[in-house]
């Protein structure tokens, strides 16, 4: 009888600590870089700290592209940048050299 008991009480803890770091890595994949094939990217082409500061508001707007993990980093830097050009009046003027150049 104790035998099944604390074989329960294993499989229980066990099974308690598999939600936990289940929970824990779902989170950690939504909040972190994210590695493909050994090579990490971040949701944007930019690292939201940065990319944040470009704006007047602050904050990404819902519109900018994402990074999409099935294109170069360059392709998806232009993606970015004919975004940025079309948003203009989103963006502070300090970083409008930024797209210029592209």
């Amino acid at each position: 009888m104790k035998l099944l008991t604390v074989l329960i009480c294993l499989i229980c803890f066990n099974f308690s600590a598999q939600i936990k770091l289940e929970s824990k890595e779902s989170i950690k994949s939504q909040s972190h870089e994210k590695a493909v094939k050994g090579r990490y990217y971040s949701e944007y082409v930019v690292r939201p700290e940065k990319l944040k500061t470009f704006f007047h508001s602050e904050t990404i707007p819902d519109s900018f592209p994402k990074y999409d993990k099935y294109l170069t980093f360059e392709e998806n830097k232009s993606i970015a940048i004919e975004w940025a050009k079309k948003n203009r009046t989103l963006i502070k003027e300090q970083y409008w050299y930024k797209f210029d150049n592209e």
